[in-house]
């Protein structure tokens, strides 16, 4: 960014807390809505307040087998890479639905390097 640029020029919020509404334009399937954003927490804080898992429910539809639903558990820490692995590779297997999760059951095995298993 050049040194005379103000950031304030770049991102004028509609609200004085900082929040507001701004038009999508990244990708054809939501272009045309909006995003709600705000200012954040510092990163810590905001790692800190995540929820511990996710549920990961996708559907699987193909001629080949008939139509089912998975759930995957993952940790906070790698839920962005385990969704672009989904969007990336995932084939006829599209995201369903994504929700915090305080604990996932033991069946999941889920593995947490950041706690040490």
């Amino acid at each position: 960014m050049p040194e005379n640029h103000d950031r304030s020029e770049l991102w004028i919020p509609d609200n004085p807390d900082g929040s507001g509404w701004a038009d999508v334009d990244w990708t054809s399937v939501a272009k045309g809505s909006r995003y709600h954003y705000q200012h954040g927490e510092p990163l810590d804080q905001a790692i800190a307040s995540r929820p511990p898992y996710y549920r990961v429910m996708t559907r699987l539809e193909s001629e080949r087998i008939q139509a089912h639903e998975n759930t995957y558990y993952v940790t906070a820490a790698s839920l962005a890479d385990f969704v672009g692995e989904l969007v990336w590779h995932g084939g006829d297997e599209a995201i369903w639905h994504i929700e915090p999760c305080t604990k996932p059951p033991l069946e999941a095995q889920v593995c947490d390097p950041q706690r040490g298993w």
